[in-house]
């Protein structure tokens, strides 16, 4: 069975996945902004409260199963710019899209460079993965790019005999003590309750991949700038689609970017990556909204704004 997501970050939790269950807790890292004793004691309950979790997760885990190379991510985030154009190896947009968000400024430019050009290697050695396998198992979750993903991939699948899974991660799961965990996307899914979701894969027929690969073939056609999810239905959307939510977390005073860009992805629960709420941003200060009044040296992201309102 071939596990197939839309995220990196999913890709790595499948790996776990595939074997979790009584391995021992690895190495541990704690960031705090405390310091001298408060800082120690700090970093002791974390690392304590984590190898807690661990232990409890562990008792609960059930492994998917399967190898590393049984899995393929094809985190192309199709749910911001041209796809229209085909995926390829060599230049198209859609690459170029991938590689400007790598590049982008919080990032050191040569590091970013080496990193993309294995990234996009990966992602297409894995969609090739989709090609021959008899069947597979999608994850998917709410997020704009994992629902553009799944029609993409129908698309792709249209007049294929693969057999294909899907797996909905519900926005709200019970928990061991009753308590409601609300998911935005499989990220957020310790890899050890992966394989808990048993009732939540469906197998698609062909009349639901066709309808699936048509909506697809639609949002082609309109090849807006973004894609969002309404009503649980993907759409065509402009640029300026999550403004008004991102203006919700703009300063009093003065802030950092980064400030702006936590709180929209965190309070507002916008479901883009932080790239694209910079951008936005840049598009404020570009329009007088916001007052560039720091500019910091090196990222961004640290630099220091204020509203113009």
């Amino acid at each position: 069975m071939l596990e197939v997501c839309f995220s990196d970050s999913v890709k790595g939790a499948l790996a776990v996945a595939q074997r979790c269950g009584k391995e021992k807790v690895g190495a541990v890292s704690v960031i705090t902004d405390k310091k001298g004793v408060a800082a120690l004691f700090a970093k002791r309950k974390a690392v304590r409260e984590f190898r807690k979790r661990q232990a409890e997760l562990a008792q609960v885990a059930v492994p998917i199963g399967g190898k590393r190379e049984d899995i393929a991510g094809l985190s192309f985030g199709l749910s911001e710019g041209d796809i229209q154009a085909p995926i390829l190896a060599e230049e198209c947009p859609r690459k170029a899209h991938i590689r400007a968000i790598f590049a982008y400024d919080r990032y050191e430019e040569l590091e970013a460079a080496a990193g993309f050009d294995a990234f996009w290697t990966a992602c297409l050695c894995d969609l090739h993965k989709t090609d021959s396998a008899p069947q597979m198992r999608v994850w998917v979750d709410a997020t704009p790019d994992a629902q553009c993903g799944l029609l993409f991939l129908a698309d792709r699948l249209r007049d294929a005999d693969a057999e294909i899974h899907v797996v909905e991660l519900p926005p709200f799961v019970a928990g061991q003590e009753k308590d409601r965990r609300e998911y935005r996307g499989w990220g957020d899914v310790a890899p050890q309750l992966f394989g808990t979701f048993p009732d939540r894969e469906s197998v698609l027929t062909k009349g639901e991949i066709v309808k699936l690969a048509d909506r697809w073939q639609r949002l082609k056609g309109e090849n807006a700038p973004l894609r969002v999810v309404r009503d649980g239905c993907v759409i065509s959307a402009e640029a300026d689609y999550y403004d008004d939510r991102i203006r919700k977390e703009f300063p009093q005073g003065a802030c950092k970017v980064a400030h702006i860009i936590g709180g929209a992805l965190g309070r507002q629960k916008i479901p883009v990556g932080d790239v694209f709420i910079a951008q936005r941003i840049r598009h404020f200060i570009e329009t007088g909204e916001l007052v560039l009044s720091d500019k910091a040296s090196g990222s961004f992201y640290g630099a220091t704004v204020t509203h113009a309102g």
